[in-house]
Parts: C-alpha cells; sequence; structure tokens
C-alpha cells in the first residue's frame, strides 16, 4: 500500500518565517549600510552613539555574507516544487524577488560610495574620522 505524502502546514509556516527572518535582517543591513555611508555617522558631529559605530564597523560585512548565505537557502527551499496545499507558501515565494531586490540595494549603496571614493581620489571603504 503506497501511503500519499501531505504537505505538513508547518512547511508552508516555516517559508513564511524564513520569509519574515530574510526581511528584517535585510532592512537591518540596509540601515546599517546607509549609517557606514553617510560620512557624520562616524564623527562626533553626527552624534551617533559610539557603541553604534563600533557594532556597525564589526558586523557589517558578516551579516552581508550571512545574508547572502540565508537568501541562497531560502531560495532553495522555495524553488522546491509545491503541492497545491502550499498557499500560505505563495507570499513567502512571492516575496523572494523583493528579498534579492533589497539585497542588491545595499551592495548598491556601498559600491556608489565606493565609486564616489576613488573619483574624489580617496582610498576605497574612505569615512571622515
Amino acid at each position: 500500500m503506497i501511503q500519499q505524502q501531505r504537505p505538513s502546514w508547518a512547511d508552508g509556516d516555516f517559508l513564511i518565517v524564513g520569509a519574515f527572518v530574510n526581511l528584517s535582517f535585510l532592512l537591518a543591513l540596509a540601515f546599517f549600510a546607509f549609517l557606514r555611508e553617510e560620512p557624520s555617522f562616524w564623527t562626533n558631529a553626527g552624534s551617533w552613539p559610539i557603541w553604534l559605530r563600533e557594532t556597525v564597523r564589526a558586523v557589517f560585512y558578516p551579516m552581508l555574507l550571512l545574508e547572502l548565505l540565508s537568501l541562497l537557502v531560502f531560495s532553495g527551499l522555495c524553488v522546491r516544487p509545491r503541492g497545491a496545499r502550499y498557499r500560505s507558501a505563495t507570499l513567502a515565494v512571492v516575496t523572494l524577488p523583493l528579498l534579492w531586490m533589497l539585497y542588491i540595494l545595499v551592495l548598491l549603496i556601498v559600491a556608489v560610495n565606493n565609486l564616489e571614493n576613488l573619483i574624489a581620489g580617496q582610498p576605497l571603504h574612505w569615512h571622515p574620522r
């Protein structure tokens, strides 16, 4: 006797949670990217707390890499064939292009600043201190 494999409600919910976690990390990463590339953020004139500067300095690139890996895993899970019973997972799959666009936006924020630095004759990742 062959048993039909029925989709679990947890699979669809897992994808929705994955989409929410990725979106949360991407929004934090976009905020950090904006701060990183803002010259006043790195000076006392910007009135940003020192702990935030140190946090952004320490976690931005590891977080960028972690988010890339997370998006790749999430994309792989979303591409898996799904049955009609995975309606709750459809929302997660629909958000996939948005998540990738946000990730590319973060990369563009960093790239544009570095391009501006090169044009101005400054080294890459240069910020006034």
